[in-house]
This record gives C-alpha cells, structure tokens and sequence, in this order.
C-alpha cells in the first residue's frame, strides 16, 4: 500500500481521533460499570439476575510466583514464592 505524505497525514489525524473517541468510550464504559458495582454493594449482594443478564461481583484470587526469590533460591518447593492477590472482577454474561 503506497499512500502519499497528505494521505498519511490524513491517516494519522484519523488515528489520533480515533484514539480520543476510544479514550471518551473506555471513561463511559468505567463509569457504568461503577455504577453496577454501586448497586450490588448498596443490595449487599454479589449475584444478580436480570431479564437479559446474570451479574456477579466477587471476590477472585490470583497466585503468581517472585521470580527474584527464585533466582536467589532455587527448590522444588514453591510455596515460599508465592504472591496472592485478592480483588473482585465484575462479570455480565
């Protein structure tokens, strides 16, 4: 594909728009979703079902492994590396 200086111009301020549309659309998107979260705190409730939708809020944990510490000792036992994070993911099926 050969375009010339303008057209690549052009592409680049329809880049740029698009990336500020994309910016505009991810802040709506965060704001209803707070507003979900709202909700299921205020009811006290971390499942709901609605006509078109089955919303959870709950907690979820991850494990991941300190790749520092490996390197410092290595074993076959991992349980000493272990990180757990706790956060809650929000889900609309």
């Amino acid at each position: 594909m050969c375009i010339t200086k303008k057209e690549l111009e052009n592409k680049v301020q329809e880049l740029r728009s698009l990336k500020t549309m994309k910016e505009e659309l991810e802040n709506e998107v965060k704001a209803v979703e707070c507003e979900i979260i709202s909700y299921m705190i205020e009811k006290e409730i971390d499942t709901e079902i609605t006509d078109t939708a089955k919303i959870t809020y709950k907690p979820q944990n991850r494990t991941t492994l300190d790749k520092d510490k490996l390197k410092e000792i290595f074993g076959e036992d991992l349980k000493p590396f272990e990180k757990v994070n706790s956060f809650k993911v929000l889900r609309i099926k």
